[in-house]
């Protein structure tokens, strides 16, 4: 399985291109993302544009897992679209704009884009680049995770793991203003960086 978040689609600074670079040939069973998978498209959406939407995600990363899931952000960016389960182009797709609890390989994972935490997308930043991992820290007491559970999340930009509170945030694909700060693809459940975009 492979993890990343914000990859910001549309926008100008992501570094889409270098993603895809990264993702090129390789084979992964479960895709997650930890929101923010476009740079403009928050509104409400039917079914059928979150398809296409989908659809146009999995052309440019050019990547076909068995499973992608999406937890998407529901204060900005994302589409708001409830609950999402389709098939498209052979790609299970399950998607909300909520948490999305599963358990892969023997080991409990919430992907969640973090902005049940902290709404503001700067104030987030913020919080995490003065204390790495507070906002993956508050996400785990909001939703009453145990140590023994892995929170995966975005939204602030600013990458962290720890294995021992396992938290990770894999960091951002946009990088722009004070938010220069990269982040990575990561193999779960061993949490290693598997590639990242450079500066």
């Amino acid at each position: 399985m492979l993890v990343l978040s914000d990859i910001h689609i549309g926008s100008p600074r992501s570094r889409v291109g270098e993603l895809k670079r990264c993702l090129a040939g390789v084979e992964t069973d479960v895709l997650a993302i930890a929101g923010d998978l476009f740079d403009d498209e928050h509104r409400r959406v039917s079914k059928e544009e979150a398809s296409k939407l989908f659809r146009r995600l999995l052309g440019v990363l050019s990547v076909r897992p068995r499973l992608l899931i999406a937890s998407l952000s529901s204060s900005s960016h994302d589409p708001l679209l409830g609950h999402f389960v389709d098939v498209i182009d052979g790609v299970e797709v399950l998607a909300c704009n909520c948490p999305i609890s599963f358990t892969y390989r023997g080991e409990r994972i919430v992907i969640t884009h973090g902005d049940i935490a902290v709404g503001d997308g700067f104030l987030a930043f913020l919080i995490d680049r003065l204390k790495p991992g507070t906002v993956g820290r508050m996400v785990k007491r909001k939703l009453g995770l145990s140590n023994d559970t892995w929170v995966v999340y975005g939204h602030s930009h600013v990458p962290y793991l720890d294995l021992h509170e396992r938290i990770l945030n894999p960091g951002a694909w946009k990088i722009y203003g004070v938010r220069r700060t990269k982040g990575a693809v990561y193999e779960m459940p061993s949490a290693k960086p598997f590639c990242e975009p450079s500066l």
